[in-house]
């Protein structure tokens, strides 16, 4: 009976301990459809936006990522309103950081790019829409380009 009352009491704790979940629709077009729509954690006045996402007319997505203390945190991706992926970036407080990957209609990789703090970082790589690789530029630590333009192989 004593493992029964302590367990019920662990299970009580969890779920009052958890923060409820609201999806809105903030914004619609005219024929009803979501244009935007936020999630949000927490009720009230409390509550914090933990993720957006915005629609097309065509309602396909358009872009949708993440939030942190009211800033894009995590992953963000945006759509072609084909519904094929246009970029995938990462952010760290609402600024760039990490991996980008922009891509052209066709799916192929149109470049490769790398943030620290919102400044461009490492090599940049730049494809064609075939996807060969037509273009590496080198940015330095600080964000600028340190003029290595590094030709891909094959061009002189």
């Amino acid at each position: 009976m004593k493992f029964r009352l302590t367990l019920y009491f662990l299970l009580l704790l969890v779920f009052s301990s958890c923060k409820h979940k609201t999806t809105v629709v903030e914004s619609a077009y005219p024929d009803g459809s979501p244009k935007r729509v936020c999630v949000y954690l927490g009720k009230g006045e409390n509550k914090q936006l933990i993720m957006e996402t915005f629609y097309y007319k065509n309602r396909k997505i358009q872009v949708e990522g993440e939030y942190k203390n009211a800033q894009r945190n995590g992953k963000w991706t945006y759509y072609y309103e084909s519904g094929i992926v246009w970029s995938d970036g990462f952010f760290k407080e609402g600024k760039s950081d990490g991996k980008r990957v922009t891509y052209f209609p066709n799916g192929k990789i149109r470049y490769e790019a790398h943030y620290k703090d919102d400044k461009r970082v490492g090599v940049w790589k730049f494809y064609d829409e075939t996807g060969k690789l037509v273009r590496s530029v080198s940015f330095s630590k600080q964000g600028s380009n340190n003029d290595q333009n590094i030709p891909a192989s094959g061009s002189k």
